[in-house]
């Protein structure tokens, strides 16, 4: 199987390299919801919380309720999967967009860390960042089905907006380290910008840090 790549910004891979098992430097949690520094991507441990409440309800009733909602995503149909814990939404333009959560489980009490960690083994790319204006602390991610941008609102779920992009006639993952990095460089900064719609409709003032 090919390896995993682990895209991080350039001039923080040296702290990368040295950060080892030391938490990221962070404010304290605040609202509004405080900056998080850039280099928080450089470190596998992070200063979060776990006490918001959760942004995704385990339904579609958000778009079916908030219009605002509904137009940001040019919603024309929704379709809840409750195995998968997503709302399915096709749209008037552009592929079909997914809403879910991970949630924590028995199996899996931490879903974030996993996330951030990077510890499935179906990506083909994978890359932290900050989203709205470096408020939350963010992963993309490309596998088989499209580009995934996961987002830790403060809450114990894991916040999940992702792009079917093959729809409309995208590539799908390449056949190396390269070609998926540049799938994802084309794909992922749509998915980025629609969680961060969502965001900024479902959870004004919000971040990974909010109180």
């Amino acid at each position: 199987m090919r390896s995993r790549s682990l895209t991080v910004l350039p001039l923080l891979a040296t702290a990368l390299a040295l950060t080892g098992c030391a938490v990221a430097p962070g404010p304290a949690p605040g609202k509004p919801a405080p900056t998080l520094p850039a280099d928080s991507v450089a470190y596998d441990q992070l200063p979060v919380m776990t006490t918001r409440p959760n942004v995704f309800p385990g339904t579609c009733a958000q778009f079916e309720q908030n219009a605002q909602l509904r137009a940001a995503f040019e919603v024309q149909k929704t379709q809840f999967n409750g195995y998968q814990n997503l709302c399915s939404l096709t749209r008037a333009s552009g592929p079909t967009a997914f809403v879910g959560a991970l949630d924590p489980s028995d199996r899996v009490p931490d879903p974030w860390a996993g996330t951030w960690g990077a510890y499935s083994y179906t990506l083909h790319h994978f890359r932290r960042t900050l989203l709205q204006e470096n408020r939350y602390y963010a992963v993309d991610s490309l596998d088989v089905n499209g580009c995934t941008v996961s987002v830790n609102t403060g809450s114990k779920q894991v916040l999940e907006v992702s792009i079917q992009f093959n729809e409309s006639g995208g590539e799908l993952v390449g056949d190396s380290v390269d070609a998926d990095r540049r799938i994802a460089a084309k794909s992922c900064p749509e998915t980025e910008r629609l969680a961060e719609v969502y965001l900024e409709i479902v959870d004004p003032g919000g971040g990974s840090l909010a109180r």
